[in-house]
């Protein structure tokens, strides 16, 4: 048996638990205590102290140091939120070389003991953060030990502005802290929401500590507003629906037979794969931004992705789910063009951007939705294959950049509608508060305008729509597995050759997933 599971055994014809008494101490040998259920043990294997286990914040890397059994064996071990060296100019070799004979550890340096008494006497609230990001220069939203995240980012602010206890910075679960969604390496949010227990320095006063808290922010992480909530409340938990929204450039929705002809015009070997050059996407962003969509297409484009509205089975938009895995149904309350309609790049390329409402999303999952969505728009997949997409079965999708996708907008209806929730409601879509409008404006000027400034330059769209032409193949392409396996198609070659080329035409940073995607 792995030793990596808490073992069990067989007592007379059936098996039992192996735990007895009313405290539930384990019967198994001394081993297994050792390794299961002796924490003192476990401390002594481990070199730890009883002042270490006891202080984890204050254990060999300084105030709020990394505890030993969450870190590595790095010389080098950072703090959880990526910041030990800055903050205290501790490293693990360092402390180790302070570290006196004996079991003694070094005592926690008076400076920190002084500022976690002085944060005392701050009242302390659960708070809701309204959190908005441009995610291009960091690894994601949750804090990981050695990645600059946003998490650590925030972290870092609070602490800075006296709302977090050192012997707390670094450990999240100390002090509450939950998001509404999670969020890969480079995906943006314009409505993260965070929750939290922490220290009130300006009183009663939130909007004093939110100027407080951004002086201390980078320019491309902004906290938009603080509101109270219950001391129930928790952001991941609470959130009943979520909006995401993806800005696509209209060019991807002409009809195939004219995307072919610019590339074939422009693009002079396509028999077999090369990367396109620096030469051909200049030519190509040059004709492209000339396009302008017409009124058919865009009733076209919201009649499509219209079809995704209700409860499906999602398990072709996603990695590693069948059809009869229960999680693979998910509800879609909205998916449409905003209402605003089309904008322009500095460039002059035209852009629509497509919201999409629903409780959660699956990893991928709305990607791929818009990658089937445009390709039924233009022309390569037919409205019966998208609705054969939802039934029992496997079928191969495409997925569209992730540049495009964002978060646009949390809701707690149900959580701020019950009548114990007396505090400020969790609304900030359409009520035009100033919340509102920073809202609006960081989402304009950091997120959509940095979305159609990095496709002018980096040109993702153009990639995966020349991947979309030539590599996607059509005798795999929306077409059940065991319809593949049929028509005499080297199946497993082609779809190793089509992985192969889309890792290496198209630029896709890791997505986002909430319980989910995106989140």
């Amino acid at each position: 048996m792995s030793s990596s599971a808490p073992p069990t055994t067989s007592s007379g014809s059936g098996s039992k638990n192996n735990y007895k008494g009313k405290n539930n101490k384990r019967k198994g040998n001394n081993n297994d205590k050792k390794r299961w259920g002796n924490k003192k043990q476990f401390d002594r294997e481990a070199g730890r102290t009883n002042y270490e286990s006891k202080n984890q914040g204050y254990s060999q890397y300084g105030p709020a140091g990394q505890d030993q059994r969450r870190g590595t064996n790095e010389d080098d071990a950072p703090h959880p939120g990526s910041y030990a060296v800055e903050l205290y100019n501790v490293k693990k070799a360092d402390a180790e070389a302070k570290k006196p004979d004996g079991e003694d550890v070094e005592k926690p340096n008076e400076a920190a003991t002084m500022a976690s008494d002085a944060l005392r006497k701050y009242p302390k609230r659960k708070l809701a953060f309204l959190l908005g990001f441009c995610g291009k220069n960091y690894g994601g939203m949750q804090m990981n030990p050695g990645v600059k995240t946003i998490q650590a980012e925030v972290e870092k602010a609070l602490f800075s502005a006296e709302a977090i206890a050192p012997i707390n910075y670094g450990f999240p679960k100390k002090y509450g802290w939950s998001n509404s969604a999670r969020t890969d390496k480079g995906v943006h949010a314009a409505a993260q929401v965070c929750s939290a227990r922490v220290a009130v320095p300006t009183g009663d006063d939130l909007d004093a500590l939110r100027v407080m808290v951004n002086k201390n922010l980078p320019d491309d992480i902004c906290i938009l507003d603080i509101k109270k909530v219950t001391k129930s409340f928790n952001a991941k938990t609470s959130r009943d629906k979520v909006r995401y929204q993806y800005m696509l450039p209209t060019y991807v929705l002409q009809p195939k037979e004219d995307l072919k002809a610019a590339f074939d015009e422009v693009v002079p070997n396509k028999s077999s794969f090369v990367d396109l050059d620096d030469d051909c996407l200049e030519k190509l962003q040059a004709r492209f931004v000339k396009y302008r969509s017409t009124p058919a297409i865009l009733e076209r484009l919201k009649a499509t992705f219209e079809t995704y509205e209700g409860t499906k089975k999602y398990h072709n938009f996603t990695n590693g789910k069948s059809y009869t895995d229960p999680s693979a149904r998910r509800y879609m309350m909205r998916f449409k063009p905003v209402e605003t309609g089309v904008v322009y790049g500095e460039d002059g390329m035209e852009w629509i951007a497509v919201a999409v409402t629903g409780q959660a999303f699956l990893l991928h999952q709305i990607r791929k939705m818009v990658s089937l969505g445009v390709d039924v728009v233009r022309g390569v997949a037919s409205e019966e294959q998208m609705l054969q997409s939802f039934n029992d079965g496997a079928m191969k999708l495409s997925i569209a950049p992730s540049q495009g996708l964002f978060l646009d907008m949390s809701y707690f209806d149900l959580a701020c509608g019950r009548e114990n929730f007396a505090h400020d409601k969790l609304e900030w879509g359409e009520n035009g508060t100033d919340a509102t409008k920073r809202w609006s404006d960081f989402k304009r000027e950091k997120i959509v305008n940095h979305i159609l400034a990095e496709e002018a330059n980096e040109r993702n769209f153009l990639k995966y729509m020349y991947h979309q032409e030539f590599f996607f193949s059509s005798s795999l392409s929306y077409k059940f597995y065991d319809e593949q396996m049929n028509d005499g198609t080297d199946w497993e070659a082609t779809t190793s050759a089509a992985t192969t080329t889309t890792s290496t035409t198209t630029t896709t940073t890791t997505t986002i997933t909430t319980s989910s995607e995106a989140t």
